[in-house]
């Protein structure tokens, strides 16, 4: 009995003194490794951890560490931990701040693991739980947030939540935007980003210009911000043109021309894999008006050509399982298929949505067209959403007139009290855009 009295008067003096604690690994139990952008492989790339803590207590971080062990390093120290992260918080460590000490690179196989040099409280390792090598701007991300599962994304979510993108789940308000728009939408810390996200708009439609090889810098750091932002941006595909309308038909053999729609499935996968975008916009997926010119049979024809496409990149967005939504512009005539091969009833088999360019000024439409306009495109869609497209300008290509936000929300509202189910503005620096936050 002595003895025992003795022990626990001897425990009772040491936690007096601070000598005996609690484990400090049990502080920390519970806080994941929720997405990893591993970019080491690719130079001057960033690499960063975000870090979750999913419960409803604030998590104590002194004492905890992330290590590697990949072909370089054996269970390396790449993070010490500090401070407090809150229930529901997120804490990003990166290379760019020196947070995170080495980059960790896709293309090879490693493992992190989180807590500490004797134990592990969570880890994450490529060969078991997703032995991909990352896109550009993709990341490891815990589908869903902070869940088992790990999916190798084309785009991250950095400091947000984890999720499948799902378009329907946006508003359904988007701009055309050139990429000579892009400095202005940048400037004075993204400031008219932030002010047309306020107004309501979601979506970006960004011409492929932006794409090119020479603008790669400027576009990834403006996908990032618009992300950062909330906004969804599309890539804005020029197809049956380059540089000029390009005939998909080859009429005197009788078939497709396999190298066209080889080209915009590259593009596309280009858009995808190199810039991480959620959406791609096909543009010029027309005929010039003489689409009854290349009907050479009933296996190969306009119309065929444009479904063809319409199929093809709808198989290359769904291929990723990321949710990547596809849309179509379209000509605003009604039963006019002979002209532009479009037929919306079958293009809405494969697209998402489509947009037809419902440009009342360019066509001289009144209220009761632009509805009756409208409603054809909505009611044969072949199942796809329909959106319309409003010019933001009066006036001829050569002799436009901005409109004013009461004026373009004027035509929104003519639009909107139609069967479709949001707008498409054309475009931005033209026109001062309303606010659209009632819509849905």
């Amino acid at each position: 009995m002595r003895k025992h009295a003795s022990l626990i008067l001897s425990l009772l003096a040491a936690a007096a003194c601070g000598i005996v604690t609690p484990d400090p690994v049990d502080n920390y139990k519970g806080l994941l490794i929720n997405e990893i952008a591993a970019h080491d492989q690719t130079v001057d790339a960033e690499s960063w951890v975000e870090l979750y803590n999913p419960g409803t207590e604030a998590i104590n971080l002194e004492g905890a560490g992330l290590f590697i062990a990949d072909k370089y390093f054996k269970d390396r120290q790449i993070w010490t931990g500090k401070g407090v992260i809150g229930p529901g918080e997120r804490l990003l460590i990166s290379t760019s701040d020196g947070s995170l000490t080495t980059g960790i690179a896709s293309d090879d196989e490693f493992k992190l693991r989180l807590g500490t040099k004797d134990v592990t409280t969570d880890a994450f390792e490529r060969s078991v739980d997703c032995p991909e090598t990352l896109a550009a701007r993709g990341s490891y991300q815990r589908i869903p947030d902070g869940g088992e599962r790990w999916q190798a994304f084309t785009y991250n979510s950095r400091g947000r939540e984890n999720e499948l993108f799902d378009y329907t789940r946006t508003k359904h308000t988007a701009i055309w935007v050139w990429s000579s728009h892009i400095s202005s939408w940048m400037a004075d810390d993204c400031k008219m980003m932030k002010h047309l996200y306020q107004l309501g708009y979601r979506h970006i439609l960004l011409n492929y210009a932006a794409f090119h090889p020479n603008n790669t810098r400027t576009t990834l750091a403006f996908l990032e911000a618009a992300e950062a932002t909330g906004w969804t941006v599309h890539a804005w595909l020029q197809c049956f043109y380059n540089g000029g309308w390009v005939n998909p038909v080859d009429d005197e053999n009788n078939r497709y021309k396999e190298d066209v729609f080889e080209r915009i499935r590259d593009d596309a996968r280009k858009y995808i894999e190199e810039f991480g975008v959620k959406g791609l916009h096909l543009d010029y997926i027309r005929f010039g008006g003489t689409a009854s010119k290349h009907n050479p049979s009933a296996e190969v024809n306009s119309v065929g050509a444009v479904n063809k496409c319409c199929r093809e990149i709808r198989e290359v967005a769904d291929s990723y399982n990321e949710g990547i939504v596809t849309s179509a512009a379209l000509m605003p005539e009604v039963n006019s298929t002979q002209y532009y091969g479009q037929n919306p009833s079958l293009m809405g088999k494969y697209i998402h949505i489509l947009m037809p360019m419902i440009y009342r000024y360019s066509y001289h439409y009144t209220d009761a067209s632009c509805k009756s306009v409208a409603n054809w495109f909505a009611d044969n869609s072949g199942g796809a959403s329909m959106w319309s497209g409003i010019q933001t300008y009066t006036g001829g290509d050569n002799n436009v007139t901005p409109m004013s936000a009461e004026e373009i929300r004027k035509d929104i509202d003519i639009f909107m009290d139609t069967r479709g189910t949001g707008i498409v503005l054309f475009r931005y620096g033209l026109g001062t855009f309303p606010d659209v936050n009632d819509l849905p």
